[in-house]
């Protein structure tokens, strides 16, 4: 074959390579995507090339099987591993799997190839903070602002990673700077509340919740945000108003009616008060915050047999169910290492919280017994014990049998 011929063959190779190429951009352009698909697949069996797996990764993110993009952009990687923007996309479809992990690897490796590019630090930031590594974010983020600090996308991921990391005077630096510019993203304006009320700094908290409210009107995370430090700070009255608009446009949760109603009761309205706890203790019962201010207003409408009831409530409610049996536990182990005295004190302490546990008599009885300082007040609590259980008594059995015993010793001390 002559030199002109081999060249007119290449030359037409190239040129039908290159409409081939321009086929599958033409396709992916007007989102014609399993059509493109076929065409790769069909230049890759002649030329598996990294570009070629490479835009058949992006078809395949662009279809939202981020498997396939993985297996196609790994290939890419393969066939050419000093290429970032392979090892960048292939983050991406990772990414796109909840694999931040490898990911992360990915921009990595990139960024070490390239280490002036500030996209891949800046996706490599990202994947640090999807991580919870935001020690090592925020180092990544601040050289970065280094080099260019006027960049709002990553001055809020700097921000968002120092506020992680415990770094609060720097995150407040930083969204001091992204809210003075109105950057319209409602996260810089509750998180600078968050970190300034952190700080006791209740003034510049809700100065923050007034700066997102003038770019975002009653948005509903900004006005509960605004309630809950007015809450916080007991200024129930002012506090009453943020409630209101936010129940205007939003469903009603229990803990937003709790506090608007406990704001109303303060507010001395206390019928529309009890409207609101009264929803609460629809909702669940046994909140002992709910029914103590119930009680309260019903107290201040002089409505007493309500007030009563409904303070017996707080109380019953505000000791957890399961506190006395942590005591009586406390009192077996005690017990168990005899230290009598302990036990005694732990099973007291059980019986006050929960009195209709009357099988804490027989455990002090035989607690008592085991002391043998005093056999006396064992007797009478195992005859109080079968007095107050009746025909309940688990151990009754036991415990007359005790009862006969000690009452012969007894006999025979006099």
């Amino acid at each position: 074959m002559s030199s002109k011929i081999a060249l007119f063959i290449g030359l037409l190779l190239l040129t039908s390579a290159k409409n081939n190429a321009q086929e599958i951009d033409l396709l992916i352009l007007n989102r014609d995507y399993q059509r493109a698909l076929a065409a790769i697949d069909r230049m890759l069996e002649s030329e598996p090339t990294a570009e070629l797996y490479f835009k058949k990764g992006l078809v395949y993110e662009k279809l939202m099987n981020f498997d396939g993009a993985v297996t196609a952009l790994q290939a890419a990687c393969s066939a050419d591993s000093t290429g970032t923007v392979y090892l960048e996309e292939l983050a991406e479809a990772w990414s796109g799997l909840g694999n931040h992990t490898d990911a992360a690897l990915c921009l990595q490796r990139a960024a070490g190839l390239d280490p002036d590019n500030l996209v891949l630090k800046g996706k490599l930031g990202q994947c640090l903070i999807n991580l919870k590594k935001y020690q090592d974010a925020c180092s990544l983020y601040s050289q970065i602002y280094r080099s260019d600090s006027t960049n709002t996308y990553y001055n809020r991921y700097f921000a968002y990673a120092a506020y992680q990391a415990g770094q609060l005077d720097l995150a407040v630096r930083l969204y001091d700077r992204l809210a003075s510019q109105k950057v319209r993203d409602v996260q810089v304006y509750l998180n600078l509340a968050s970190i300034s009320n952190r700080q006791k700094n209740f003034t510049k908290s809700v100065t923050a919740c007034m700066y997102g409210l003038n770019l975002f009107k009653d948005h509903p995370a900004l006005l509960l945000k605004w309630a809950e430090l007015l809450f916080q700070n007991k200024d129930y009255g002012k506090a009453q108003y943020p409630y209101e608009r936010y129940l205007a446009c939003n469903d009603s949760t229990f803990e937003v009616l709790k506090s608007y109603g406990i704001c109303l009761y303060f507010s001395q309205f206390e019928e529309e008060a009890l409207k609101a706890l009264d929803k609460c203790y629809q909702l669940t019962a046994n909140d002992p915050i709910v029914n103590f201010y119930i009680g309260a207003c019903y107290k201040k409408l002089k409505q007493f047999p309500e007030s009563v009831d409904f303070f017996k409530l707080a109380i019953e409610t505000a000791t957890p169910f399961y506190l006395s049996d942590i005591y009586q536990h406390l009192g077996q182990v005690y017990g168990l290492q005899r230290e009598f005295d302990s036990s005694i004190t732990a099973y007291q302490e059980a019986l006050k919280l929960d009195p209709t546990n009357v099988e804490l008599l027989f455990e002090i009885a035989t607690t008592y017994e085991e002391m043998r300082s005093n056999q006396t007040i064992a007797l009478n609590y195992y005859q109080n014990y079968l007095k107050q259980a009746g025909e309940q008594a688990k151990r009754a059995d036991y415990a007359l049998d005790r009862i006969k015993k000690l009452k012969e010793e007894l006999f025979f001390e006099q």
